[in-house]
């Protein structure tokens, strides 16, 4: 279980970053899909998988911008000559998902890997970040 010790200034901090958020999103002309993603920790970095089948690594952006690791992209439209399309559910269009850290990070130490359709990140921890031990010293 985490407990999180917060400021006035760092709630309305993060409350004014959502907004603005909200708002990005809704002034976009075309709207933009999630990608399922898992995100797990240790104690010395965290991993998210994202699912992104069919995706070349060249058609996928990652930025990590103040703490908010962005993973977007877009599927093209898949026109077929001669053909009549009776079901259509493959993802078409802009896909996007953002998380936020708000332990320090690593970033330039991230890592990305995409194999059979899963984009693996790997985000190290900052070393102040990491749990550390103190002793009792007895006299």
């Amino acid at each position: 279980m985490n407990f999180y010790l917060t400021t006035p200034t760092s709630v309305m901090e993060a409350r004014r970053r959502m907004m603005r958020r909200m708002f990005d999103e809704t002034a976009e002309e075309e709207p933009t899909f999630s990608i399922p993603m898992n995100l797990s920790s240790n104690q010395d970095d965290y991993t998210i998988k994202a699912f992104i089948p069919g995706l070349p690594s060249d058609a996928v952006n990652i930025q990590f911008n103040n703490g908010i690791l962005t993973i977007d992209g877009e599927y093209p439209e898949v026109q077929l000559e001669d053909q009549d399309v009776h079901l259509s559910e493959l993802p078409v269009g802009k896909f996007s998902r953002s998380i936020e850290f708000t332990n320090p990070v690593a970033a330039d130490k991230i890592e990305a890997n995409l194999k059979d359709g899963v984009l693996t990140l790997r985000i190290p921890k900052a070393e102040e970040a990491k749990p550390k031990t103190i002793k009792i010293s007895t006299k």
